[in-house]
């Protein structure tokens, strides 16, 4: 989730949770709420490096207790003993939460690290959900300033948080269970069927079906009240184009069922059977980044080759693609540059790679 929602939570949860100070255990629970998210660091240095380990033993299963202790130890430091029992149950509850948090978008989350990279999701929330972060933080600031029955109030936000979250999990089983109608053909064939959380609404889904070299992909507007059921004959499937300077999504609106368009995206062909090493190891990373990576443009670029990648897990209706990979490679598939960014329409301008 963004920082604005863990700051809300771990605000929330500082009082709730019984402390000398609430003035003080505010600041403790922002500072837990964010702790994970301390591996952010890693981008000043390399942005690669942050793409291979964000949300990874920082928000580990392991990571929580030890983050909770160092912070019980620092309060009984700096505030005596009456602060290591608060503090622990604090640790606890907002490291917990923020790892809970993570999970349900579809970033993905090494929840085992360091003993296994593999990458978690339960893809129910967007990453950015205004309506859950208002619950969270309306809680937060009227427990804060109105003591007593704000904290009533607050412990009330906290459910309707959670209600919330379960809505939108029960929303996602939903739009899992249309996928798999929608791409019943494609799912026998062996695609990696998903739905995933798309922005403002917990009704609004992308669903997605993936094998090499094509993907393919739908925008639903979930009905209220009523399961969700295909009709034949009621998909309508067109060709996705990138636009010719930059991949973006498809403009387009959430859609009834009665109405479904599925986006068929096809993947470039190849231009080199093989890489050189650099520009293989290059691309390793990205496909270890990456859920949904598709070969969305690949040609000659002056002395070059210039090719490109999207994630379409990132996919949101007209815009660009937040983590595209450009290789800028010589005729036998050597890297001359590269780099993972935002793709600006109009130009391309790669860097070497840091």
């Amino acid at each position: 989730m963004d920082p604005v929602t863990h700051v809300a939570s771990g605000l929330l949860l500082s009082q709730l949770i019984p402390a000398p100070s609430r003035g003080w255990a505010a600041l403790a629970g922002v500072i837990l709420a964010v702790l994970p998210d301390s591996d952010y660091f890693l981008g000043l240095s390399s942005r690669w490096a942050y793409l291979r380990y964000h949300r990874a033993f920082t928000h580990s299963l392991l990571a929580v207790p030890l983050w909770a202790l160092l912070a019980a130890g620092a309060g009984r430091v700096l505030g005596g003993p009456r602060w290591f029992q608060p503090l622990l149950l604090l640790g606890l509850a907002a490291l917990t939460t923020h790892l809970i948090l993570d999970l349900a978008t579809s970033y993905g989350t090494q929840v085992f690290s360091p003993f296994s990279r593999r990458k978690y999701t339960l893809d129910w929330l967007f990453i950015i959900d205004p309506y859950f972060t208002f619950i969270l933080l309306a809680g937060a600031l009227v427990a804060l300033y109105s003591p007593g029955w704000g904290r009533r109030a607050g412990t009330v936000c906290l459910a309707g948080a959670m209600v919330y979250l379960l809505i939108c999990g029960f929303y996602h089983h939903q739009a899992l269970s249309l996928a798999r109608q929608v791409f019943q053909k494609e799912a026998q064939a062996g695609a990696a069927v998903a739905a995933l959380p798309q922005p403002l609404s917990c009704r609004r889904w992308q669903l997605i079906a993936a094998r090499p070299g094509e993907i393919k992909q739908a925008l639903v507007l979930l009905p209220y009240g009523a399961w969700p059921q295909v009709d034949g004959g009621i998909k309508k499937v067109q060709p996705a184009v990138a636009a010719a300077s930059c991949p973006r999504a498809p403009a387009g609106d959430y859609r009834p069922l009665e109405s479904l368009v599925v986006q068929d995206w096809r993947g470039a062909p190849a231009p080199l059977p093989r890489y050189g090493p650099e520009a293989q190891r290059l691309l390793d990373q990205y496909l270890d980044f990456a859920r949904f990576p598709l070969l969305a443009r690949a040609g000659p670029q002056g002395d070059g080759l210039l090719l490109e990648w999207v994630d379409l897990r990132f996919t949101v209706p007209g815009r660009f693609f937040p983590f595209v990979l450009q290789m800028y490679l010589d005729a036998e598939g050597n890297l001359l540059q590269g780099q993972i960014g935002r793709c600006m329409e109009g130009k391309v301008e790669l860097r070497s790679r840091s």
